[in-house]
């Protein structure tokens, strides 16, 4: 994996300082510590910079790439899984390749198919291409969003990163907050695409390419989730098959490396089916990475190990240190340079840095979830048409018993999970299940946000709900909520968090449940194939009977979570309280101490479980410590075109 950030004074033509480039570009060190490359064209104002990560070409494949001509230049990150068969047919059609490198074909596909170029790759990529007879500048983001992209104009000019941090260590780059970010952010727990928390900085989308040419700017959409599509008519046993298959290639395919591979082993469905794939494509035995918890709530380990030995794996567990981890989270900013507060980002971290320590890759099993209705919400959901039929008399005695439950430190304790549960309650299907998932709802905000700054918002924090759904005809409620699931919460958290904690110790991760094969089969299947009664993910359980076994499959979804209810109380009690002290608070001119007083305080005193409020609010104190942005006034800069 790979690091790549740009600068393109586009208007002024005026070059490119150097040592501004190099610097930004040395942000991304992690990304890519075995060797950096530049390209600068002083002729039209375009600099270039990468970070390598050395997986497949380690002798030849040092970017900036360029085409036979040197007319093409490119800096790219990830990997494009089906290299082999691509370059077997761009031979075929004379071109000749200078490296062994998978990104190089991202160079002939452009020769070849123009803009069109992106259709032709599979992988999880994030690119930036210089066509010097065009006069053209080409940005691209992978289908799923797997690779990172940030951009902004100003200045006259265009500047691209891999990371917010490379676009920070831009002394042209101000530093001023995004309002309607930060009001996105205390819902969604995450910044989502395109926005950023900081003003004129965006992140382009999954599945889209951004094309600079002639002074304009043009995004396009080339791919999308095709939960629209009409639904397969397909026998279960047919689906069976063929998700078999598809499965079975997307694995291989992500076993193209010239270094060594290993699989993140949760105890999980998912992850065990990767791991038993991995096996049928390997003549060695796998090694297995899995993370062991001391609260036994939280822990899945010991299935992780029973499974590992009936694959036969070279099994590597890692016990989570609460100590060491708390040391880290007042340095979570330089881990996560956007706030993003899915504490499961820690672990993520620990066990990524954990397995760093023997190998560059890894695959994983994110993305299942979203793709067959593993999440509780989706269960949840067909369940709320009981509650909403109840007698007012009975719903009230049902939300005077939640305020009354005490709070518990279990993972998915009953109390919070009612409490989550009755927060979306009388909402639309699709707001109802980011509140579930989420931390603030509106009418909190309102009471955590000075009025000035409240004030400021100007977007609907929805807003990005509605457009997804405006511009794409999804007939059924559970498709709908499929579909944001995976172009919001995926996207922007979980691979985000994967991205960040496993770039953060120069690792590679792969995930086959991305591969978009198989996300096109998916979204065409019957819903009653992913969610059957109250069974989730049930095609996948049915195609998982015939490779892993039943008390792997069955058992009860155990998220990768940390103990923050107590920790809040406890080891992070003197930091919570120094961020949101009435001097900070004061003096940041952000928030309304009174409404924060009283969620810590309810939290410490156990009246309710206000993890969720309080981590949301946290992870942000401990960016804004670390960047320090202006608190500004007015709206965002006017792209050129879009």
């Amino acid at each position: 994996m790979c690091g790549i950030l740009g600068i393109y004074n586009f208007t002024s033509k005026e070059p490119v300082n150097r040592k501004v480039l190099e610097d930004a570009t040395s942000a991304l060190y992690l990304r890519g510590p075995d060797e950096g490359g530049y390209f600068f064209d002083d002729s039209v104002g375009l600099g270039f910079g990468h970070r390598r990560l050395s997986i497949v070409d380690l002798s030849t494949g040092k970017q900036p790439l360029f085409n036979e001509d040197d007319s093409i230049t490119l800096v790219a990150n990830g990997e494009i899984y089906n290299f082999p068969d691509l370059l077997k047919d761009l031979e075929s059609k004379g071109h000749k390749f200078k490296t062994k490198s998978d990104n190089e074909a991202i160079i002939h596909l452009y020769e070849t198919y123009g803009l069109d170029c992106v259709n032709h790759m599979n992988g999880m990529f994030a690119f930036a291409l210089w066509d010097k007879n065009k006069k053209r500048l080409l940005l691209a983001r992978d289908r799923m969003g797997v690779k990172p992209l940030y951009y902004s104009l100003q200045n006259n000019s265009i500047y691209f990163s891999s990371e917010l941090k490379g676009l920070l260590a831009i002394p042209q780059i101000k530093r001023e907050l995004n309002i309607d970010a930060l009001n996105k952010y205390l819902t969604f727990e995450n910044v989502p695409s395109p926005h950023c928390m900081i003003k004129n900085i965006y992140k382009l989308e999954p599945g889209k390419i951004l094309i600079l040419e002639n002074n304009e700017v043009k995004i396009k959409q080339y791919w999308d989730i095709p939960l629209d599509a009409p639904k397969l008519k397909i026998t279960e046993n047919e689906a069976i098959e063929e998700l078999e298959r598809l499965f079975s290639e997307s694995v291989k395919r992500r076993l193209m490396s010239d270094v060594p591979l290993g699989v993140f082993l949760s105890g999980g469905i998912d992850s065990s089916l990767v791991a038993k794939f991995m096996t049928y494509h390997n003549s060695d035995p796998i090694k297995t990475f899995s993370i062991g918890f001391e609260e036994k709530s939280f822990d899945e380990s010991k299935v992780a190990t029973r499974f590992a030995k009936e694959l036969g794996s070279e099994h590597n567990q890692f016990l989570f240190d609460s100590k060491e981890c708390l040391k880290l989270i007042p340095n979570m900013a330089t881990l996560v340079d956007e706030p993003m507060s899915d504490a499961s980002i820690l672990p993520t971290y620990f066990l990524s840095n954990f397995a760093s320590k023997q190998l560059k890759v890894c695959l994983g099993g994110d993305g299942g979830d979203e793709l067959f209705a593993g999440y509780q919400i989706f269960p949840v959901h067909r369940m709320i048409g009981f509650y909403n039929v109840l007698p007012r008399e009975l719903k009230n005695l049902v939300l005077n018993g939640a305020s009354k439950l005490p709070a518990r430190e279990t993972y998915l304790s009953f109390p919070f999970a009612l409490r989550q549960f009755l927060r979306g309650v009388g909402l639309s299907n699709e707001m109802r299940m980011f509140v579930w998932m989420g931390a603030y709802v509106d009418s909190e905000k309102e009471m955590l946000l000075r009025p000035e700054i409240h004030s400021q918002i100007k977007n609907n924090t929805f807003a990005d709900t509605n457009s997804y759904l405006r511009n794409k005809y999804i007939s059924n409620d559970e498709d709908r909520m499929l579909y944001l699931i995976s172009k919001m919460y995926l996207s922007d958290d979980i691979l985000f968090k994967v991205d960040r904690a496993s770039m953060a110790t120069s690792l590679e991760v792969r995930a086959p449940f991305l591969d978009y094969t198989l996300q096109e089969f998916g979204a065409k299947l019957p819903y009653d194939l992913k969610l059957n009664r109250l069974t989730s993910k049930y095609i996948l359980k049915k195609m998982a009977e015939k490779h892993i076994p039943k008390w792997i499959i069955y058992k009860k979804k155990q998220g990768f979570a940390i103990p923050m209810t107590k920790w809040l109380k406890n080891e992070l009690k003197d930091v919570l309280l120094h961020y949101t002290s009435k001097s900070y608070i004061e003096n940041q001119g952000l928030f309304q101490y009174d409404f924060i007083s009283k969620i810590v305080q309810n939290h410490l005193d156990e009246k309710w479980d206000n993890k969720k409020l309080l981590w949301n609010l946290l992870v942000f104190q401990l960016w804004y410590e670390e960047y320090k942005p202006s608190i500004g006034a007015g709206s965002e800069m006017q792209m050129l075109s879009v």
